[in-house]
This record gives C-alpha cells, sequence and structure tokens, in this order.
C-alpha cells in the first residue's frame, strides 16, 4: 500500500473500529438484561471494625447504629449499643476490590457487628436507621450493589455524617491472605486435577454461557487490499443476539487445496483488529503492536485478529455480568468458541495446526481461553504473566489495579481457585496433547517486575516438568509485541505437531 494510502486507510480506522465495538457490546448487554439476578449472600468477614460501644451486662436488646454523629449511651437505657464506624466511601472501593479475588464483599464488613450481634445475644437486635429506610428502594439502583450498598449511597447522598474506621487493619488481613491462597490453589490443582480446577474456574470464577449451535450467518467484506495479502472483515453470530468479529489476513497467491496453519492475534485494552497492522510509524498502535499481523502473514501464516469487547464503553458490563453469575469473559470464550468453529471450516485453514498470540489484555484472554481449547497448539502471553494477586490487591505497589478505573479486572474467588501459573499450566495438563506455552516480557514493561513474574513463571515449573512446554522470553523493551522469540516458537510447535 502507498504511503498516502496507509495513511488515509489509518484515519478511516477508529470509526470503523467503534462501529463494530458498540454491535458487540450492545447485543451483550440486551443478552445480560434478559438473565436473572443470582440470589445469595455475601461473604462476612471475621476482622470487626472498630466501634463506638454502649455495653450492659444483660442487655434487653441490641442496638446497631448505622448512621450518628455522636454516640449517647443515655438515649439508650438498658440496651447494649453497637456503632460500628462505616468505611469512608474514597476506600470503601479500594477493600472491596482487595477482597474479591478471595470471595470476600468488604461492603459486608459494614454489617459487620450486626451480625456478631445476632450471634452472640438472644435479645433483639434493632437497626437505626430501621430497616424500611435502610433497605427501601433508591433512584437509580446499581447493579453491583446489595441492599447495604444501596443505603450506605443513600446516606452519602443525604449528606449524613458519620465517623468511619481504619482500613488498614483490614488490608493487612486480605494482604495476610495471600500465602495461604497460594497454598490453597496449588494444593487444589495437585489434589483434585486439572479437570476439577477448570471445571470450578468456569463455575465460579469467570461463569460459562451455554454453547450455541445455530448457523454462523457469515457477513463478509473487504477492508483492506494489500501486495500480498487481502483483509477480509468477517462477522459470524456467536450468541442470540451477539455477534464475534474480526479480520482476516488471507495470504494472496494460495494454491488450489493448500492449507496454511492459522495464529489468532487478539490486541490490548481499548485495541482492535486494525490496530495490528498498516499502522504508520509514528502511531500509537504502532509503537504497541509493529504492524505484528502484517509480519506473521510474511511468516507464513493466515492471521485473524478477533474485536473483543474490552473497547469503548465496556466496563459496566461486568457489573450487569457479576450478580448474574457471569463476566466479560464468559462472552470472550463464547465468541472465541464460536469462531474457531467457523475458520476451521474453511478451505484453506489447516484445522489442524491453529496457535495463540496475544498481548496485553490480549495476554489475559491467553490465559482464560485457549489454555481450554484444544484446537490451540500453542499460546504465546505477552504484557500480562504476572505475580495476579498481589498486583490485584497491593496497595503499596504502584502498578497494582487497586489504584485505577480498572475494576473490571477482578475475578470473584481466583486466588483460591488459579492465578496466572495454575491457568497457564492447564493448558498442559487437561489435553492429551500439551499446549506449550510462552510467556513474553519485556524488561522495561511497567505492568509488573521482572522478579515477579520470573517468581509466578517457577511456580509454572513446579507444575509442567516440560521444558518445551513452557519458556519464558524476555526483550529489552516496553509494553509492547516483539516477535523474536514468539515467532519461531510458534513454528516450532507447528513443527512438533
Amino acid at each position: 500500500m502507498q504511503p498516502l494510502a496507509r495513511l488515509a486507510f489509518s484515519l478511516a480506522l477508529p470509526l470503523v473500529a467503534c462501529g463494530q465495538v458498540e454491535d458487540i457490546l450492545s447485543g451483550i448487554r440486551t443478552y445480560l438484561e434478559q438473565l436473572p439476578v443470582k440470589q445469595g449472600r455475601p461473604r462476612p468477614h471475621p476482622l470487626l471494625l472498630e466501634a463506638d460501644r454502649c455495653e450492659v451486662l444483660k442487655p434487653r436488646e441490641v442496638v446497631v447504629l448505622l448512621s450518628y454523629k455522636k454516640l449517647n449511651c443515655a438515649a439508650y437505657p438498658g440496651a447494649l449499643v453497637i456503632a460500628p464506624r462505616l468505611i469512608a466511601p474514597e476506600l470503601r472501593e479500594r477493600v472491596r476490590r482487595m477482597g474479591y479475588p478471595f470471595a470476600q464483599i468488604p461492603l459486608g464488613y459494614e454489617l459487620a457487628h450486626y451480625v456478631e450481634a445476632t450471634r452472640r445475644y438472644k435479645a433483639t437486635v434493632r437497626l437505626e436507621p430501621p430497616m424500611d429506610q435502610l433497605f427501601g428502594p433508591v433512584e437509580k439502583p446499581r447493579p453491583q450493589e446489595n441492599a447495604f450498598g444501596m443505603s450506605i449511597r443513600r446516606h452519602d447522598e443525604r449528606g449524613v455524617e458519620r465517623a468511619t474506621t481504619d482500613v488498614s487493619k483490614i488490608e493487612k488481613h486480605l494482604l495476610g491472605l495471600i500465602p495461604g491462597a497460594e497454598a490453597k490453589r496449588s494444593a487444589l490443582l495437585k489434589s483434585s486435577g486439572a479437570r476439577a480446577v477448570a471445571r470450578r474456574w468456569h463455575e465460579e470464577v469467570v461463569g460459562e454461557l451455554p454453547r450455541y449451535t445455530a448457523a454462523f450467518r457469515p457477513r463478509e467484506r473487504t477492508v483492506v487490499e494489500d501486495t500480498g495479502w487481502t483483509g477480509l472483515s468477517i462477522t459470524i453470530d456467536a450468541l442470540p443476539g451477539v455477534v464475534a468479529q474480526g479480520v482476516m489476513l488471507k495470504p494472496k497467491g494460495l494454491r488450489e487445496f493448500e492449507r496454511r496453519p492459522l495464529v489468532i492475534v487478539q490486541h490490548g485494552l481499548m485495541g482492535s483488529p486494525q490496530s495490528l497492522f498498516h499502522q504508520p510509524s509514528d502511531t500509537a498502535d504502532y509503537r504497541t503492536y509493529r504492524n505484528f499481523a502484517e509480519r506473521l502473514v510474511a511468516a507464513g501464516f493466515i492471521v485473524f485478529c478477533p474485536q473483543n469487547p474490552y473497547s469503548g464503553e465496556f466496563r459496566h458490563l461486568q457489573l450487569l455480568a457479576n450478580p448474574r453469575g457471569l463476566s466479560l469473559f464468559s462472552f470472550v470464550e463464547a465468541q472465541y468458541r464460536r469462531t474457531l468453529d467457523y475458520l476451521s471450516t474453511l478451505p484453506f485453514v489447516d484445522s489442524k495446526r491453529i496457535v495463540y498470540y496475544g498481548l496485553s489484555y490480549g495476554g489475559a484472554t491467553a490465559l482464560r481461553v485457549p489454555v481450554f481449547d484444544s484446537r490451540f497448539r500453542g499460546i504465546v502471553c505477552g504484557g500480562n504473566f504476572n505475580e495476579w494477586i498481589r498486583k490485584l490487591i497491593s496497595p503499596e505497589l504502584p502498578y497494582s489495579y487497586v489504584h485505577t478505573k480498572e475494576y473490571e479486572i477482578y475475578e470473584w474467588n481466583m486466588a483460591n481457585i488459579a492465578s496466572h501459573a495454575e491457568l497457564a499450566a492447564l493448558g498442559s495438563m487437561l489435553h492429551s496433547k500439551p499446549i506449550p506455552f510462552l510467556v513474553e516480557r519485556g524488561h522495561r514493561d511497567k505492568v509488573g517486575t521482572d522478579e515477579w513474574v520470573v517468581y509466578e513463571f517457577e511456580r509454572l515449573k513446579g507444575y509442567v516438568k516440560a521444558p518445551f512446554n513452557r519458556r519464558l522470553a524476555f526483550f529489552d523493551g516496553e509494553h509492547r509485541t516483539d516477535g523474536a522469540a514468539a515467532i519461531p516458537f510458534l513454528k516450532e510447535v507447528l513443527q512438533e505437531r
């Protein structure tokens, strides 16, 4: 493609990609809104909050104050009064995130004294303000909130003053769970086996959607012509009302009956298939992806670049999905399943030689989708593999998600079931032919540190003994695609087959 044509193409990409993303997100939103919310109680936290108290030996009632300025014991004669100092709004989200990977909802911490009073005393327990005020209907309820979360927001909106607790002991408690959780998930994989862990992962952590077997209804159009390949936009039905979409780079000059290996190349956060090819060298997409899809075509692959839903205004979908026992990766996995079903029918695709490369969020996908699908013959995880639980919940780490707007990252009870080492190991342990797994890591990638990546990779080596099936490749660079080790690795695993 000539320079002017390439520039015009790159200018048109954002509009095209935006429309594709919105089609996917609107379909997922509609699908979720038709599903019922699952009922369940949040687990109480074992650590009680700081509280002001009015003590009596034999209380005739227990009063739990959830909103107060100053405790006046004289106003409650004969009553044991517990007045928990609630978590300040700016800290509440942080401790909620920290507890989520351990299957704990810290909003429940704020009712810990109510739980304590119910268990320890036979006397009547009364809440102030009364239950009907506390849990009544709220305007524009948020799907992620339980009744108590709604009540707290109501108090915030009314401007009610109340004391706040010191969350440091809650944070200390949660950080103290990390070593035990690591030992627990290691023991789980070794004692229960890969299939049991995979089942719990899908049932308890990310959620799983039913398989869809209706017609694909493929919609195909040419989006770019290059001297060596044609870019085809392909859209198929993945679920009722939900599409799977991506761009295939199909080499020109394929001989009749020739079948080429296929590599799935997955973009990262806020990316698109078009981020991976025909980008001018002065663009952010080029600096991140380096037109990697074109390099793979030149190496002899057919390339497919899916449009994943983690782009645009997508985060609220996680809030809709979680109360329904699902997550965004429930839909990503369903889209991938259907995409491979369809691509395997194409006469020029060698369905027995399919490999995967993903960067950043695409690296997160590597650990959550292809490791469970035996049709993949090799997986490269770029810019993501890490000591993940510490990264999720450690406030002192500058690259922790505790400090960012990316609340959708957190997955329920992940710390006790499988982190990155366990997920990567499943690719080798679930299938009759283990799926080789390569970690690609830039020394200056700020999503983590070399030391923590090595730490988690050593844990993976404890599960997967064969060096060929797990590798770690460093390069001197930042958060980007490299490929110096990845492309030879993908070729090598295909030759082994």
